[in-house]
């Protein structure tokens, strides 16, 4: 709706192709592409078609994650490599892919972090670990690369998702009221294009080039440690 022309990548091409469309619909431009972001020949070439289909790479947004619920007591090894390949690899293999772009013209990387690392969650250890080293990677590289005009930061969202409806079925209506009136001050979760998607394109847009190595949280309030 910004203006921007959007390159999806996913493992899933339906889902990619499916928000394609929707973009489209709205008169945006966009491409879908299959992608394993924890494959670096798979993002080498959706990033090379990016570039051949709309000119170059100005904003990258690093949002694949994968996660496991589980006690720390029983998360094994494979668990901790499954979860840091698809987070952390996976956004160190979109970084090095897309860096010789931003370096030639400046731009913006914007990466996903998540409340269970900056305020701590019960049985994601893995993926508060793997989301919190997202975050330390968007601090380092805000250092490296803003000579060159590139801004990196962070965003810690809470929004509507398959996931969340999950949990709102499972839990059921008085445990979801009651958790709205102990951790979120604004008292309803957020809306990814209205409460989420305005922070990205704010990151994304020019109104934010002095503002780097930061993490902006959309989650009504939610994580009181930072």
């Amino acid at each position: 709706k910004e203006g921007a022309a959007v390159a999806l990548l996913g493992r899933t091409f339906e889902k990619v192709a499916n928000v394609c469309a929707e973009i489209e619909a709205r008169g945006g431009r966009a491409l879908a592409l299959r992608c394993d972001v924890t494959n670096r020949a798979d993002v080498d070439a959706a990033v090379e078609a990016t570039a051949k289909q709309f000119g170059t790479v100005d904003i990258l947004i690093n949002n694949a994650m994968t996660q496991r619920l589980v006690p720390f007591e029983m998360a094994t090894a494979e668990d901790l490599i499954s979860t840091f390949n698809s987070c952390v690899l996976g956004t160190w293999n979109c970084l090095k892919a897309c860096y010789p772009y931003l370096k030639e013209h400046g731009g913006k990387v914007i990466n996903m972090g998540s409340g269970a690392g900056t305020n701590g969650e019960a049985y994601m250890s893995t993926y508060a670990a793997a989301k919190e080293a997202i975050r330390g990677l968007t601090k380092s590289l805000a250092v490296e690369w803003g000579q060159y005009g590139i801004n990196v930061n962070a965003i810690v969202p809470t929004g509507e998702s398959p996931a969340w409806e999950a949990v709102k079925k499972e839990r059921g209506p008085e445990k979801i009221a009651q958790m709205f009136a102990t951790f979120f001050p604004i008292r309803r979760m957020g809306d990814p294009e209205k409460d989420i998607g305005g922070i990205a394109v704010f990151l994304a847009s020019s109104d934010s080039d002095y503002m780097t190595g930061r993490t902006l949280f959309a989650d009504g309030g939610r994580c009181s440690f930072r």
